[in-house]
């Protein structure tokens, strides 16, 4: 994932900045051997000034690398839970014995009774569960770099495509934690653009917009694992 720069990040490098100046003028006044006892007087206080600047300057590293180890940490855990979303996944289909064939048609049967299997399993699952408060500043600033001004033009159009909060003539998804997303039914296309950015997924799940809701997708279950509700900006092709 690219690392964006962000507000405190830029308020962290000039603090730095400043501070390193401010060492580099009380450097210069440290009295050396036979000093006077008013330089002497000076190069105390510039020694205090320095050692102040120091912790200063310690403290504007830690505020600078702070937003970048909570993002790191951050996705760890979306990691951890997806994970352990597939884990819940493949221990179902092998209590049913049969596999169900990522996005197949031709075995509805089969696909519903993974569902109802692992709604059963998640009966108390809501929406944040994965997309907890922690990884949403990181989606939201991912979706709004490749989606936003004209440079996302390509990536907003393709995201329109299929998407069934946008076109008119889509069947409604109702977007909810543990609820259908039946096999057949309209799919947004999520620019590939957008997927490199995005956290990569287990085979069984997808991201998908249903307007603009970034939805995690069992895609073999046809089921809503969770979502991330308005995580896109204003989809409109302008």
């Amino acid at each position: 994932m690219d690392d964006h720069t962000s507000p405190a990040r830029c308020g962290a490098a000039r603090l730095l900045i400043g501070l390193l100046a401010a060492l580099c003028l009380a450097v210069p006044v440290l009295a050396g051997p036979g000093e006077t006892p008013e330089e002497k007087n000076e190069a105390a206080k510039a020694a205090k000034v320095a050692k102040k600047v120091e912790k200063a300057l310690q403290k504007a590293r830690k505020a600078a690398e702070e937003p970048v180890e909570a993002d790191r940490r951050a996705l760890r855990e979306f990691h951890e839970e997806v994970m352990e979303y597939a884990e819940l996944h493949a221990k179902q289909v092998a209590t049913l014995g049969k596999p169900v064939a990522v996005d197949a048609q031709d075995t509805f049967a089969a696909q519903q009774a993974l569902a109802r299997s692992i709604q059963s399993k998640r009966d108390t699952a809501q929406q944040g569960d994965i997309f907890e408060s922690a990884v949403e500043p990181i989606f939201r600033r991912l979706l709004a770099v490749e989606l936003r001004g004209p440079d996302g033009l390509p990536a907003r159009k393709a995201a329109l495509e299929g998407n069934p909060g946008q076109e008119e003539d889509s069947l409604p998804i109702v977007v909810r934690v543990n609820g259908e997303y039946p096999i057949g039914t309209p799919r947004s296309t999520v620019p590939p653009s957008v997927l490199l950015t995005l956290p990569p997924l287990p085979e069984c799940l997808r991201y998908q917009f249903v307007g603009r809701d970034l939805v995690l997708v069992d895609s073999v279950a046809g089921l809503i694992v969770d979502f991330l509700p308005a995580a896109a900006p204003d989809l409109a092709v302008k």
